[in-house]
């Protein structure tokens, strides 16, 4: 993971901002064994990488992951735990049925066992599924979104969605545009369409 995080921050140099004015400083491995405690979970080690690297980003720069922040621990607990208090007392019991996209579990409108990685920061998030259903794969990403049914496997790990989104920059199928004089990304939250 770290050799395709490497890539993309050499991307993001040449394209956009050096990475120490994109993200913050890297988590140490106390304040990552502190949130899987809190939460209950055990992060995957590529996402735990990352972590090492950099604990976010800044919130003065474009949203790094396709228009979406890369979380903070402090902001997957804050986000999980405001999930979990949801899920718990039984706010989704209502809600529509979840339209799997890919094996997403069909029963859950939010899972205690997703870990939200980045956000839009309007309620959707991109988590790693600790829960996937059959045929899935522990550690799969997957969206979330707050208003929609939809569940759907961007990739069936970290690494491997990173891979295509380092493929899909270096060969201009994503890319930074201006759009109304705003500096973002060409799709939102590097998921195919």
């Amino acid at each position: 993971m770290k050799q395709l995080w490497n890539e993309f921050e050499q991307w993001l140099e040449l394209n956009y901002l050096k990475g120490e004015d994109i993200f913050n400083a890297a988590a140490t491995k106390m304040e990552i064994a502190q949130a899987e405690n809190i939460m209950g979970l055990k992060f995957p080690e590529s996402f735990k990488d990352v972590l090492l690297m950099h604990n976010g980003q800044k919130s003065e720069c474009v949203g790094i992951i396709g228009n979406y922040d890369l979380l903070s621990l402090d902001e997957i607990v804050h986000g999980w735990r405001v999930m979990k208090e949801l899920f718990d007392g039984g706010e989704f019991e209502d809600f529509e049925e979840v339209e799997p996209v890919g094996p997403v579990k069909g029963e859950f409108w939010w899972n205690p066992l997703w870990i939200p990685i980045v956000t839009n920061t309007t309620g959707d998030y991109i988590c790693i599924d600790l829960d996937p259903a059959e045929g899935g794969k522990v550690g799969q990403i997957i969206t979330f979104w707050h208003d929609w049914e939809e569940r759907q496997v961007a990739s069936d790990s970290l690494e491997k969605w990173f891979h295509q989104i380092i493929t899909y920059l270096k060969n201009g199928t994503y890319k930074l545009v201006k759009e109304d004089g705003e500096l973002m990304f060409n799709n939102y939250g590097f998921i195919e369409e």
